[in-house]
């Protein structure tokens, strides 16, 4: 059973499915829920001068809504912005580093859901996950 659940999420419609199951999962299983949102600065900075604020800006936001969410049912929830570097400079990299800082034992995202914020559930990140984590990782697909 696991008791600390890592959401990994973006803007799309399917990681916002997988944030909705996990939270249930969590009221289940009485597990803490950490919300995670990847910016890749890297793929945004030299479009958009504003980039960094903007990216921030709109990930607190979508945080705020699922910690609202999260708190209204009772669970023990928290929330993190990580971002790419030149030592983790893969998505997929940042989210295990941070499952494993925290120290979850189930990661929980989206499949398939392509676009969204940071492109978060591209199928290379959502394999990337699966492939270098040891914890495990479930993947939710659209109803």
């Amino acid at each position: 059973m696991p008791t600390k659940i890592l959401i990994a999420l973006d803007a799309s419609e399917t990681a916002q499915v997988a944030a909705a199951h996990a939270i249930c999962l969590a009221q289940q299983q009485t597990a803490a829920v950490r919300f995670l949102v990847v910016i890749d600065y890297g793929s945004f900075i030299a479009f958009e001068p504003n980039a960094i604020r903007l990216l921030n800006d709109d990930a607190r936001q979508m945080l705020d809504g699922w910690m609202q969410q999260a708190a209204g049912v009772g669970l023990d929830a928290s929330t993190a912005i990580s971002e790419t570097t030149a030592e983790a400079a893969d998505i997929a990299d940042v989210i295990v580093a941070e499952a494993q800082s925290w120290g979850a034992d189930l990661i929980v995202f989206g499949s398939h859901g392509h676009g969204g914020m940071h492109h978060l559930l591209h199928e290379g990140v959502t394999n990337g996950v699966t492939h270098l984590s040891s914890i495990p990782v479930l993947r939710v697909a659209m109803p």
